[in-house]
């Protein structure tokens, strides 16, 4: 069996969470053989990385220069970073956003999805500082917190102060709009090497991803070559995972997400999310809505087509039928809940509200397919790396 599931992944090496997930999509794919199961034609062939994402990598005269590309939603504004050698000196003639001097030791960071892109170039013990410490679900990074390795920068904004005196050698944070953006400014009048990650900005789950090779990039050949190496594998379990999906003969309606103060906040049709339903073979009931950002839906009109759905995902912190029982009780006549067919995103969460699947998943956008993969064509409930059944 292992041997066939590598020739299906195209990999010679398979950790034990995803072979079980592979496990059961090779079953499927025995099943839908035998049962003359048809492709779906909708569905692409492949889930390969475009180069249309928000960065680009040049090197240029033993330097790094890396760009970013509207960092932020309706920015024009173009960010650019130089990376140089200590040995070599700050470069002339160069225009920068930021010049950075390598090697780095001391690393801030503002969001969990910094940490899962270091962890896995296994870089995280350089991380120094980090804002809304609470919300980091790896026990190791814990740990370092509570020791007092790790100091906290603020939770809701970073304490500018506090940002001076960790003694920086670059920090990675982000831009939501221009008054974010203002805040990114002022710290670099400051002298503070202030490095925008646009990852959310990315709708393919796999170019979300390619965001490690600029991580990388601040390190040396060796780690850049990690890097290229497990964007390798994931796009390669990626692909299979979506490409076997294709063969399901049933595409079950998806909705996703929770109301809140009257209006139910679904992703877009073009989202992250919908990219990922969409390559587990399954329809997005909201697909319609053709934008990757967020779409504010009225509560009866959403309520009215998330009823027919046969899968609900994602929904918030309900981690129980009785959380959803609780929230509305109109849910208890959706067909997702008669046919315990609600699943969360929270398996790997803890009481604080820390979620693995901000963190980790990032890079291993193959372990989500994987997951709603299973869910969508088995009702799966166990093992499963980022969701879980409600009414378990």
């Amino acid at each position: 069996m292992e041997q066939i599931l590598q020739k299906i992944s195209g990999i010679k090496k398979v950790d034990s969470r995803f072979m079980k997930s592979l496990a059961f999509i090779f079953f499927c794919l025995v099943l839908s053989a035998c049962n003359d199961s048809k492709p779906n034609s909708s569905s692409q062939v492949s889930a390969q990385a475009s180069d249309q994402t928000h960065f680009s990598i040049k090197d240029s005269i033993g330097i790094t220069i890396i760009e970013v590309v509207e960092p932020f939603l309706n920015s024009s504004k173009v960010e650019r970073y130089v990376l140089f050698k200590k040995v070599q000196g700050k470069p002339k003639g160069i225009k920068a956003d930021v010049f950075i001097e390598l090697p780095i030791e001391r690393i801030g960071v503002n969001s969990t999805t910094h940490l899962g892109y270091l962890k896995a170039l296994g870089k995280e013990d350089k991380i120094v500082a980090a804002s809304n410490t609470e919300l980091f679900y790896d026990k190791g990074f814990q740990k370092r917190i509570q020791e007092g390795r790790v100091t906290q920068l603020g939770n809701r904004s970073m304490n500018t102060e506090l940002v001076i005196e960790s003694e920086l050698d670059v920090l990675f944070t982000f831009a939501i709009d221009a008054a974010s953006y203002s805040a990114v400014e002022r710290l670099r009048a400051l002298g503070q090497p202030v490095i925008l990650i646009s990852e959310f900005m990315e709708s393919d789950p796999l170019e979300k991803a390619q965001w490690l090779k600029v991580f990388a990039a601040f390190f040396d050949e060796t780690t850049e070559q990690k890097a290229n190496a497990h964007l390798q594998k994931v796009q390669q379990r990626y692909d299979s995972i979506k490409n076997i999906s294709m063969l399901s003969s049933f595409l079950p309606k998806v909705a996703i997400g929770l109301p809140w103060k009257g209006t139910w906040y679904v992703s877009g049709g073009e989202s992250y999310q919908a990219k990922l339903i969409n390559d587990a073979s399954a329809r997005y009931i909201w697909k319609d809505h053709e934008q990757s950002a967020s779409v504010p839906l009225d509560i009866e009109t959403a309520i009215s087509k998330g009823m027919q759905a046969d899968f609900w995902i994602n929904p918030g912190r309900l981690a129980t039928a009785q959380d959803v029982k609780n929230s509305n009780t109109v849910f208890e006549q959706f067909s997702s809940f008669k046919n315990q067919t609600i699943y969360t995103n929270y398996k790997r969460s803890n009481k604080l509200g820390a979620n693995d699947y901000w963190e980790m998943g990032v890079v291993r956008p193959d372990l989500i397919l994987s997951d709603l993969f299973s869910i969508f064509h088995h009702n799966a409930s166990d093992s499963l790396n980022f969701y879980q059944s409600i009414f378990e």
